[in-house]
């Protein structure tokens, strides 16, 4: 039986053009090793219909997958510039933040807390950069629900706090004193917008938060 030379040729050129543009096999890759299959059989044996089915239909796929993904990044991509555009358009509203850490400017700072039920006791803790309590405020809302107090900056011993960066701390018990669920939150007035980072940061009058920490604004407020 004479040997039919010259198959595997154009098989194996396809695989080296696809092994030498990148590691990762994409569906035009894929596809032309399909059709150097097809070029370059043996005619005395030629690719099962089964096998050759499979394939397509892995093609099929693979290309599915490849759209869904390119479809996934256009929306990741719109996502983002409309969180910046509505980053943009909060210039000049009230915001509220779900933060512990504020700017307080040296003259107030409005603070707030979230209480999951009704608490029996509410204290509010001013801690300073090094976590030291320096202030602590006992507000007169008890009930579940969004509570916020205007903080003018006066320590524990009665003395005016300086200007500068300082941490809300909530601690909430109900009438059998067990804790009550209680989260900072911090309202202020958007001056500013740094688009810079990945993710928008807004720039308010009682400090600096990402965009995912704003939980209201404007007329939610």
């Amino acid at each position: 039986m004479s040997v039919i030379s010259g198959i595997d040729t154009g098989y194996s050129s396809a695989l080296d053009s696809i092994g030498t543009k990148e590691t990762a096999m994409g569906k035009d890759d894929f596809l032309m090793l399909m059709v150097a299959q097809l070029e370059n059989q043996d005619p005395m044996n030629p690719q099962d219909s089964t096998e050759f089915t499979a394939q397509l239909a892995q093609f099929s796929s693979l290309e599915q997958l490849t759209n869904i993904n390119t479809s996934l990044e256009g929306l990741a991509t719109m996502s983002s510039e409309m969180e910046r555009m509505s980053a943009l358009g909060l210039i000049g509203q009230d915001v509220v933040a779900n933060s512990e850490q504020f700017h307080f400017n040296g003259e107030s700072a409005e603070l707030g807390y979230h209480l999951e039920s009704n608490a029996e006791d509410v204290k509010l803790y001013v801690l300073g950069e090094t976590g030291a309590t320096l202030a602590t405020i006992t507000p007169e809302e008890t009930s579940s629900g969004d509570h916020f107090i205007d903080w003018i900056g006066l320590a524990d011993a009665g003395m005016p706090l300086e200007p500068g960066n300082y941490s809300l701390v909530i601690k909430a018990t109900d009438a059998d004193d067990k804790l009550v669920t209680a989260n900072s939150l911090i309202r202020g007035r958007v001056e500013a917008v740094d688009m810079s980072d990945v993710e928008a940061q807004i720039e308010t009058n009682s400090g600096t938060f990402s965009m995912s920490k704003i939980a209201k604004a404007g007329a939610a407020l």
